[in-house]
């Protein structure tokens, strides 16, 4: 059990963190303030905290604290998960003008999001992956008490020459508990909470359209007479490439405000699918600094010389030319081992040069 001078800390941390609002406030935040790793070990060792620990959190919706208050692991499960979408949608936008810029307030990533460009849809989309993914291996690993293995899929008819065993990674029940957390705060009758909506489903059945069958070998003198197969996700990089590949080819959209859906611009325009992220604006160019849209610039940033791609110099830096700094490394190299016992080097100069925009 933690001490009463941890129960202390952990609530003054709750007490804090509850009068961090700001009019954008989100569920993300749980994915960015470091203090609540730490928040999540100290509620799974005390039961007065676990009590109140989601209610405590006014940035969460009311039915998203419900949920949340279900399993004393949860908030770390969910943290995981929201952590894991901005993580992954700063690695794949890395080498773009906009590079997946968060705050550290509230709401984590900032005016961009009023927007509703594609940017925006990728945001919402690798969110409510996220939160999928993080569930549903948590599910696997026995960590939540109301989740397992997936078991329904035995039930399936065996095909190719294998049986189904192992532990299924649950992906029903994630993308059930995603959607019941995530969705909760959009309003579909509105049009960015369509849009939301829209590509927060797209996130998880890109999940779903990821999963691989993996297998094990069993038999005498391992001659595989019988193989146990199971579902399971592939690596949340690739479910990220996956979603950057969409956001490339996403479909701009307008709201019908009679029927209360989305529509295509025009009837020449292909019908964008479930699994294809949708946008309602066109994205600024994200050039210069602009707080209004959330753009911090690329003034400072590092280009690609030789690139003719997004991250080359011509258009990251956007045609405001860059500037080149030329350093000096020396590192060990030509490394022959000597019996015995001892490893000689030489040293070499490596020249680098370095790309920043103007």
């Amino acid at each position: 059990m933690a001490t009463a001078a941890s129960q202390s800390w952990v609530l003054g941390i709750l007490i804090l963190l509850s009068v961090l609002q700001v009019v954008h406030a989100s569920w993300w935040y749980l994915g960015v303030a470091s203090s609540y790793q730490f928040l999540a070990y100290e509620v799974r060792q005390s039961d007065k905290i676990l009590d109140d620990a989601c209610a405590s959190l006014q940035f969460l919706q009311p039915q998203q604290r419900e949920i949340c208050n279900h399993d004393v692991k949860l908030l770390e499960v969910i943290s995981s998960g929201a952590a894991m979408g901005i993580e992954e949608c700063q690695h794949q936008f890395r080498d773009r003008r906009w590079n997946c810029t968060t705050y550290n307030n509230t709401s984590v990533f900032g005016p961009v999001l009023h927007i509703k460009s594609r940017e925006t849809a990728y945001i919402y989309a690798i969110s409510s992956a996220g939160i999928m993914y993080s569930v549903t291996r948590a599910c696997a690993k026995g960590e939540l008490d109301k989740c397992g293995c997936d078991n329904k899929v035995r039930r399936l008819q065996e095909e190719r020459g294998f049986q189904w065993g192992g532990c299924s990674d649950n992906i029903r029940y994630g993308a059930r508990f995603s959607k019941d957390f995530v969705d909760s705060v959009e309003t579909k009758q509105k049009d960015h909470g369509s849009m939301n909506l829209w590509n927060n489903g797209a996130g998880r059945k890109t999940i779903k359209d990821q999963i691989d069958i993996q297998c094990k070998c069993h038999g005498v003198s391992g001659d595989c007479s019988v193989r146990i197969c199971w579902r399971k996700m592939r690596n949340f990089r690739e479910i990220g490439a996956a979603l950057k590949a969409k956001f490339d080819g996403a479909s701009l959209v307008r709201f019908d405000k009679r029927r209360g859906r989305l529509k295509r611009v025009s009837g020449k325009q292909k019908r964008p699918t479930r699994k294809d992220l949708v946008y309602l604006a066109d994205s600024p160019d994200f050039c210069e600094y602009n707080l209004k849209y959330g753009s911090l610039g690329t003034r400072g940033r590092q280009c690609n010389k030789t690139s003719y791609g997004l991250d080359g110099c011509t258009l990251m830096c956007c045609g405001r030319g860059y500037q080149t700094l030329v350093s000096e490394e020396v590192e060990d190299c030509d490394c022959k081992f000597y019996w015995c016992c001892k490893v000689v080097c030489k040293k070499c100069t490596n020249v680098m040069e370095k790309h920043y925009c103007n």
